[in-house]
């Protein structure tokens, strides 16, 4: 399985930020034993490419690990040589999507008005995230597939449980989420088994059809 399909069947990608590596893999394995295993590290993280090494190596093809708030074209070469399978920025930035395209990634950028949805289509993005979804609602996705309809959506930022059914129904294809959310508002940040118990939750919300296995 490619990672574009591991996105459109598991449907979850969590995304790691402000993450020391070791965290990075301690959350990332407890997700996997929860079914999980799509993970974003974002480059404003400490020692981001590290944190994308340590993943790769430690889960292997069992995981599809990418980079997060990537806003470069130099920040997409640096990704790629860790082994970024995936990349993913908070705006539209043509050449950060042709870059990643040039290098076999997938390329994932931000968008929020159809002028940017349609400029990232049109440079060559394989989805956009939608971003950032809980300052608009489920039914600016709704509205942005329209007249929009040749365009695979992520929703991402403050996506919480209880907005994954109406974002699903708006036309997600998959929805981004930090660990804060995934754990839960009381939970304990460092309570790592939380994560693996919650895990199926999420993966019943968005209708995931796969777990982790990523080639």
């Amino acid at each position: 399985m490619d990672v574009l399909t591991a996105i459109e069947t598991q449907r979850i990608v969590v995304v790691l930020r402000g993450l020391e590596p070791a965290a990075c893999l301690r959350a990332s394995d407890a997700l996997m034993e929860g079914g999980i295993g799509l993970f974003e590290v974002t480059m404003n993280s400490p020692r981001p490419l590290e944190g994308i090494r340590t993943l790769i190596e430690a889960l292997g093809d069992r995981a599809g690990i990418g980079a997060g708030t990537v806003t470069s074209a130099e920040q997409v070469e640096a990704a790629a040589e860790a082994g970024a399978r995936y990349i993913v920025s908070p705006d539209t930035n043509p050449a950060v999507i042709r870059r990643t395209r040039d290098l076999g990634l997938v390329s994932i950028p931000g968008a929020l008005t159809p002028t940017e949805v349609l400029t990232a289509r049109d440079a060559g993005a394989h989805m956009v995230k939608v971003f950032p979804i809980r300052s608009v609602g489920a039914d600016h996705l709704h509205q942005l597939r329209g007249p929009i309809d040749d365009v695979r959506f992520i929703a991402t930022w403050g996506v919480t449980l209880e907005m994954i059914p109406d974002l699903m129904e708006a036309g997600a294809s998959a929805v981004a989420m930090g660990l804060h959310l995934l754990r839960g508002a009381d939970a304990d940040p460092d309570a790592i088994d939380v994560l693996t118990a919650r895990a199926p939750l999420f993966r019943e919300a968005v209708g995931a059809t796969d777990g982790p296995s990523v080639t």
